[in-house]
């Protein structure tokens, strides 16, 4: 844009206009985060949470749009992370990286946790005769990303996850950081797993892996990969065939952050607590998040691994004991960092928990689901509530106790119900930041609205209110895949008890 010069000629000012909005003269590397930052916002101007969906709509939409610097700049933070949510999803975004074929190392995630194959009354056969989503269509995608960082996959996917793809992600993808391959267990999956042969030098910087609810994978699988992550971080091994011998081969300089050996049954209480208590792994003081759930310790078991992790793990946040013999002397080894805890179905009173944990003042989140101690009428009379103040969010078994509780008022206090088994109360009777509770709706079923809230929506957002009832170990990264559980990454991690 040039100034006129008669316009100069009058105004000796206008000579010094600026000829482009200043945000355009930013160097690129500072507009290009600022734009990803715009595109990584997931809360509209009333706070309400965005699904990521619309989130990518809005994006094209409002910023690409705005000039050529937007467009090109955009497209950097557009296709860092791309998000499948459906078949014909993949195949425009195929059509797009062959039209532009740059586009390819833009792409640091590949993510399919919100992908379903069934829907719009589709199967999965006709899907797959559909031929949008298969074992060659992945593969082909993957080869054009040189730069890929994340691999996010589910069990919608597990017949389509074949020989070549996985060849490809974990031989070919030399910057791979996270993979999740979130309840795939088909046969074809399992055969295209066990058969997979690692190069030299492959997984080098992989440091997020979740195998959670693989069920059908031999421990032979892990024992071929554990012994190469050396940077290992997080690692989700729930209801898994994993062996002892494949976590004790865990490399010594890898600093575990994040812990699931929920349901291993093929793993030894013996070793269990010697991976928890003398793996330098594990006890070099890194890890945060911890479950144990549903796992064959005996309580000295349990007392040696409390013990160990006082020593070892001072950062430990997240705690889940659930379904393991814990008593009332147990309670006082739990470590003071520990912000998240879960105790389901520990034979506990109420008046030793309030002992143990009134003076706590980092604990947020504590899960009593199963006690046999608490009923609707103790969890009504708000002494339990009450008795340890620190905590903002309670989970209770939910049909034989918040389910009874849509009419019973708690003031202070709103009833959580979820889609799945599992139902909470929050401190606050509008705890906006925990679910927004006038953008889910409330339940034509619930007459009480104020007291009583349903969570309809699959999306429930990324606050801290619910970070502590999460199952599953989340291996996205918040730089690329958001840091948010989505689709069936979300059924593992809010609706199964």
């Amino acid at each position: 844009m040039q100034t006129c010069p008669c316009a100069t000629a009058h105004n000796p000012q206008a000579a010094h206009l600026p000829t482009s909005p200043p945000i355009l003269d930013l160097p690129p590397e500072i507009l290009q985060e600022i734009l990803s930052l715009a595109y990584s916002d997931d809360k509209d101007s009333h706070g309400i949470p965005v699904h990521l969906t619309r989130r990518l709509a809005l994006f094209k939409k409002n910023i690409l749009p705005v000039c050529r610097r937007f467009y090109d700049l955009g497209l950097h933070a557009l296709y860092s992370h791309v998000h499948i949510g459906h078949p014909r999803a993949f195949d425009v975004f195929r059509h797009e990286l062959a039209k532009n074929p740059k586009l390819g190392a833009y792409v640091k995630c590949l993510d399919f946790s919100d992908f379903t194959s069934i829907g719009l009354g589709r199967t999965r056969k006709m899907n797959r005769e559909i031929q949008m989503v298969t074992c060659e269509t992945i593969t082909d995608a993957l080869l054009q990303m040189p730069n890929l960082r994340e691999f996010l996959v589910s069990e919608a996917l597990e017949d389509d996850l074949g020989k070549d793809v996985l060849q490809t992600v974990f031989n070919r993808q030399k910057y791979l950081e996270a993979v999740d391959f979130c309840g795939a267990s088909s046969d074809s999956f399992v055969s295209s797993m066990t058969s997979l042969k690692l190069e030299l030098g492959s997984l080098e910087y992989l440091s997020r892996v979740g195998f959670h609810e693989c069920v059908s994978l031999p421990a032979q699988v892990y024992e071929h990969m554990l012994p190469r992550l050396g940077r290992l971080e997080r690692l989700d091994l729930t209801h898994t065939h994993v062996s002892a011998r494949a976590l004790m081969s865990i490399p010594e300089r890898a600093r575990i952050t994040h812990l699931s050996l929920a349901k291993c049954r093929n793993v030894s209480p013996k070793a269990i607590v010697g991976l928890l208590t003398t793996h330098p792994a594990v006890t070099s003081g890194s890890l945060e998040w911890l479950s144990l759930q549903w796992t064959d310790l005996s309580a000295e078991d349990l007392t040696a691994v409390l013990e160990g992790l006082k020593r070892t793990a001072p950062k430990l946040r997240y705690l889940s004991l659930y379904g393991l013999p814990v008593e009332e002397a147990h309670l006082e080894q739990i470590g003071e960092s520990v912000e998240e805890l879960s105790l389901g179905f520990a034979d506990v009173e109420i008046d030793s928990l309030i002992t143990a944990f009134s003076g706590r003042e980092k604990l947020r989140y504590l899960d009593l689901t199963g006690n046999p101690h608490i009923t609707l009428w103790t969890v009504g009379d708000m002494r339990l509530l009450r008795g340890i103040p620190s905590v903002r969010t309670w989970e209770f078994d939910l049909t034989k106790i918040l389910l009874k509780m849509t009419d019973v008022r708690l003031p202070g206090y709103t009833v959580v119900i979820g889609q799945g088994r599992r139902g909470w109360i929050f401190r606050g009777e509008k705890n906006k930041d925990a679910l927004n509770v006038e953008h889910h709706c409330a339940s034509p079923e619930v007459r009480s609205a104020h007291y009583c809230q349903h969570v309809l929506g699959m999306d429930m957002g990324s606050t801290e209110a619910w970070a502590g009832a999460s199952r599953k170990i989340d291996c996205s990264g918040v730089q690329y895949g958001g840091g948010l559980e989505r689709g069936i990454y979300l059924y593992y991690a809010y609706r199964i008890r």
